[in-house]
């Protein structure tokens, strides 16, 4: 290999401020496109365990145009936000910088990065106390290490920067520093057969030596074989296009006493987090993944007992239909979050808390709503929206509904006669309705249309509904499992009717997002971005004079709003949050996307 003489050419295109930019720039360009995971020769063989964040990536080219082709964005392309941000300051400010290096290089940017980072890239961040920054180590197979090298001295040459040449564990190295400021940083990179590496501390660069001349001993001692990184790489969702690691005993020092109550828990949470790890898809979905991996299989978080639920415990997306905008799904133990409530209220104001009980025992015949009724509701928990089949200015454009299951076991599914729980929450509910429609009728102005309480029963279910209170109609309807209450009658005679071909479920998208994202991640926010679209186009007239409301009546600019809208929505079909708590870690995965591209 060639060695470099210290070299004086300056460039007037480019600052020379600091020569570790020189060569990471270009790989946390690159980094922050994707960063794949699994590679056949993990580049984390070569980190030293004791790194406090570690980035991955591995195959970036046919990533990234795999992810460039996809109809995401292709559709996103299309969009007019996207032809303004293509005409924003920011992009052409980044323009002229890439033709900057480009003027360089004398190579297309797109051809020197896949050559650079193209097969595997990793980034290590080292913790060294709060009195001194962080250190990097940067680590990337390239293609032609002839080829870079050659490149790597016409770019320090048309910079201007000092390259000498030692000897470090039997490897040659280089070291970058500035000429006109000897007291700026110098940065150091060896080659270990294809792979580069550059460090701005030099026991970086020694310890990934010594780690690739020990590639096949047992106990070497790099992130790779740390046990709560292996660990880590399995929680990750299958085909994930990257990942970045965090240890947090690696900055343990950083963390202060805490001075209330509020920090305290969020101290314990630290300490008993034992790894975090992030992932990141790339295909006709954007998601991005994180787990937080607990450091004990002993936790006891009082978060964690309220959302958790039995595993077999099936989901209820057979029971929202198609057309549903938003959804919010999941699994609550209202047992625990009950008393939890009741603790609290009741040491607090015993005496309002012992009226309170007597009144709601005796509207519940006799049973007591925390340690009785409690027990059968849940843990299902289900709140959708449908559009509203005739929108007015006084009332919101969707109709809810929300539902809670009833995990009563001295009844069979089926049964004709009621249960005791059933009957109880029926008492409740004919209250409030009654006490809804008494208030309503009695405060309406003479002449004015009464509201009336009108009823349903069917064998599958009992229903009771207020006709006429304004623009709403709310409803209820029982039985042996569910409780729902809606917004309209017609949501609850549909729920308890829906086919399970015409619901959520049997969504192409959904399908697709549910066997891959949250097959064991029980709690859901999901927005249809499709039926969202199909909603506003059907009524756009009226969402433009409702949106111009907030600009004083000015139509012209509801309608630029509203486009606004519509054009963003076009590039994906739905989004989704989804989270799954369990005792040994909190899964939560974002994500955008679509299946098909637009006509």
């Amino acid at each position: 290999m060639k060695l470099m003489q210290p070299i004086k050419t300056t460039s007037r295109n480019l600052t020379r401020k600091n020569a570790f930019a020189f060569v990471v720039v270009p790989a946390l360009l690159c980094l922050a496109v994707a960063f794949p995971v699994k590679a056949a020769d993990p580049l984390s063989q070569l980190v030293d365990e004791k790194a406090g964040i570690y980035l991955e990536a591995t195959d970036l080219n046919t990533h990234v145009k795999q992810f460039l082709l996809s109809p995401l964005v292709n559709r996103f392309r299309k969009t007019q936000v996207f032809r303004n941000w293509l005409q924003s300051k920011d992009v052409l400010n980044l323009q002229q910088g890439l033709r900057d290096i480009e003027s360089v290089t004398n190579q297309p940017l797109l051809p020197l990065l896949n050559q650079f980072f193209g097969k595997s890239v990793g980034l290590a961040i080292f913790n060294h106390g709060p009195n001194q920054n962080p250190s990097l180590l940067l680590l990337t197979n390239v293609q032609d290490p002839a080829a870079v090298q050659k490149l790597l001295e016409d770019w320090f040459a048309k910079t201007g920067l000092k390259v000498t040449s030692s000897t470090l564990q039997g490897t040659t190295c280089f070291e970058v520093s500035q000429q006109s400021d000897p007291s700026a940083p110098a940065v150091i990179y060896a080659f270990l057969d294809q792979t580069l590496v550059v460090s701005d501390k030099r026991s970086h660069l020694e310890s990934t030596i010594l780690l690739h001349q020990k590639q096949s001993s047992e106990n070497q001692r790099s992130l790779f074989n740390l046990e709560m990184y292996r660990r880590a790489r399995g929680v990750l969702a299958e085909e994930v296009t990257g990942s970045v690691f965090l240890n947090p005993r690696a900055w343990d020092e950083h963390i202060k006493p805490p001075k209330n109550e509020i920090e305290q828990g969020v101290v314990n949470w630290w300490n008993k987090t034992g790894a975090l790890i992030a992932g990141l898809h790339l295909k006709n979905t954007v998601a991005v993944e994180a787990v937080i991996l607990f450091n004990s299989e002993a936790i006891n978080l009082p978060l964690l007992n309220i959302l958790q639920a039995p595993a077999e415990i099936p989901d209820q997306y057979t029971l929202i239909p198609k057309k549903a905008l938003a959804v919010l799904s999941g699994q609550l133990n209202v047992n625990l979050l009950t008393n939890r409530i009741v603790s609290y209220y009741a040491e607090k104001n015993p005496e309002k808390w012992q009226k309170f009980l007597a009144v709601s025992t005796g509207l519940l015949g006799g049973l007591d709503p925390v340690t009785e009724v409690s027990k059968v509701l849940g843990p299902n928990v289900l709140f959708y929206s449908v559009p509203r089949k005739t929108l007015s200015f006084d009332a919101i454009s969707f109709d809810g509904l929300v539902a809670m299951q009833l995990s009563t076991e001295d009844t069979e599914p089926g049964a004709t006669d009621k249960s005791k729980y059933q009957s109880a929450l029926e008492n409740v509910a004919n209250f409030l309705m009654n006490s809804i429609l008494s208030h309503h009728n009695s405060e309406s102005a003479p002449g004015a249309q009464a509201s009336l309480l009108k009823t349903e029963d069917h064998e599958q279910y009992h229903m009771r509904w207020i006709e006429s209170l304004g623009p709403y109609r709310p409803a209820y309807g029982i039985n042996e499992r569910q409780l729902v209450v809606a917004s309209s009658p017609e949501l609850v005679r549909e729920f308890f009717t829906l086919k399970s071909e015409e619901s959520l479920a049997a969504l192409p998208l959904f399908q697709s997002w549910k066997e891959t994202f949250f097959r064991e991640e029980k709690q859901l926010c999901f927005l249809n971005i499709a039926s969202i679209r199909a909603f506003i186009e059907q009524n756009t007239d009226f969402l433009a004079e409702q949106l111009s409301k907030g600009h004083g009546g000015d139509l012209e600019k509801g309608k630029k709003k509203l486009a606004g809208l519509k054009s963003l929505l076009q590039s994906f079909d739905g989004l989704f949050f989804a989270a799954g708590l369990q005792k040994t870690q909190v899964r939560v995965i974002f994500g955008l996307g679509s299946l098909n591209s637009a006509e």
